[in-house]
């Protein structure tokens, strides 16, 4: 394994490695080959869960591999424990040293070192339960209850508390969603301390739900990179780029198992997580309102592809005055037919969608004055030969000017369709 990752021995994960067997493993199903590569690296450095889990999978896909079968050797086999010991009632104060403890979790010993304080052995007494339970559960019941009262109580004050750390640029209190859980009367999910799983699950639950597919792909590349920073709670050391190296071969390998109607939704994740933990710059950091770009909320951001950030609630609002012309109203730039697309597409662009079919209703032919003006444009364009093309632009901005005062035009479908 020393020939593999350059760190055994080191008990230091080697983070891209186990991205790219993870994605290998995701890409070219059973991937055999890489599953072995990988319990060797997590054995090497101690991750031996991890490690049991996936020689697992490897015996129920080659169950007469020899390899495998001396990985699950070298993982049930764990030394026995001390044999039990009569323990002082205490212990004398006074420095004693370093002492070997057994860790029944992780099966080895480990070091410890005793203070000088007193240390007290006791065993506990066994819980004896009586054969009437129901008081006990009366009291669950009415205990609960009353936590879920409290939690809708305090969950208003919660949500003002986090606004104004956002504003603040604090760190916000990650409690919110838990309270709300409780108070809606939900069960927690589990902590998954392992890796994440295959892309092609990921997919799978995409396809199964497209309403919700966003969300999915953010929960997804959220807990990829939770596990990229902090593997099994020990930090890598990753930076923000080494995190968003992991994250677009994520979003890859989940793109690679979806139809291409669905692909968007991958792009959409990765722009949020970016926003939101990876610190990416853009163009502008003020909105067109004036407030901070990583103040927007997830709802109503969105990046366009000339890498400006918006409030889309702003930008629909700048776009219906502007007659449904698509045009970047900072840059003065018209946007690309894929950023046209996702506009529409948000929730949020609804109205401009509705826009164009009411532009298109009126719409009842093109007037003579509009060729006449399409006419004097054209031979402008064909005759100017300057090197800054003033000429030509000036007489698109004049046409686009006269465009933007007929109803009977649709500047918003046209541009769309280029």
């Amino acid at each position: 394994m020393a020939a593999t990752t350059g760190i055994a021995g080191s008990g230091e994960p080697d983070m891209a490695l186990i991205g790219e067997l993870l994605e290998d493993i995701s890409r070219n199903p059973p991937a055999v080959g890489a599953r072995k590569l990988l319990v060797e690296h997590y054995i090497s450095i101690g991750w031996l869960e991890a490690a049991m889990d996936n020689a697992k999978e490897l015996k129920t896909l080659v169950p007469r591999d020899s390899d495998v079968a001396q990985f699950l050797d070298v993982l049930q086999k764990k030394p026995e424990p001390p044999a039990p010991e009569k323990k002082p009632a205490s212990i004398s104060s006074g420095p004693v040293g370093d002492v070997r403890v057994w860790d029944p979790k992780n099966g080895r010993y480990k070091k410890t070192t005793t203070t000088k304080h007193a240390v007290m052995y006791a065993e506990a007494p066994a819980v004896q339960l009586n054969g009437d339970l129901e008081p006990a559960r009366q009291d669950l019941t009415q205990g609960y209850q009353a936590l879920r009262a409290k939690a809708r109580f305090v969950i208003a004050d919660l949500l003002n508390l986090q606004a104004l750390q956002k504003k603040a640029g604090t760190l916000q209190s990650k409690n919110v969603a838990k309270i709300q859980t409780i108070a809606g009367g939900e069960s927690t999910p589990a902590v998954k301390s392992g890796p994440p799983g295959s892309a092609r699950s990921v997919a799978r639950k995409i396809r199964d739900k497209p309403s919700e597919a966003t969300s999915i792909a953010i929960a997804d590349l959220e807990e990829t990179m939770t596990w990229t920073r902090e593997p099994y709670g020990k930090s890598s050391g990753a930076t923000d780029d080494a995190v968003r190296d992991v994250l677009v071969k994520r979003g890859n390998a989940v793109q690679s198992a979806l139809p291409d109607d669905l692909k968007v939704h991958c792009e959409l994740a990765l722009m949020h997580i970016e926003h939101e933990f990876l610190k990416r710059n853009y163009v502008n950091t003020d909105t067109m309102l004036g407030d901070e770009v990583k103040d927007i909320l997830r709802a109503n951001f969105y990046v366009t592809e000339d890498n400006f950030a918006w409030d889309l609630e702003e930008l629909v609002q700048a776009i219906t005055v502007g007659k449904g012309i698509m045009r970047n109203p900072l840059s003065k730039e018209m946007f690309t037919p894929k950023d046209v697309k996702g506009i529409l597409r948000h929730p949020l662009g609804k109205p401009l969608a509705a826009l164009a079919v009411e532009q298109k209703e009126m719409s009842k032919g093109v007037r003579l004055d509009t060729i006449d003006r399409m006419e004097k444009l054209a031979q402008v364009l064909l005759e100017d030969q300057s090197a800054d093309t003033l000429p030509s632009r000036k007489a698109v901005d004049e046409f686009l000017a006269y465009i933007a005062t007929c109803k009977s035009f649709v500047p918003l479908l046209i541009i769309s369709s280029n």
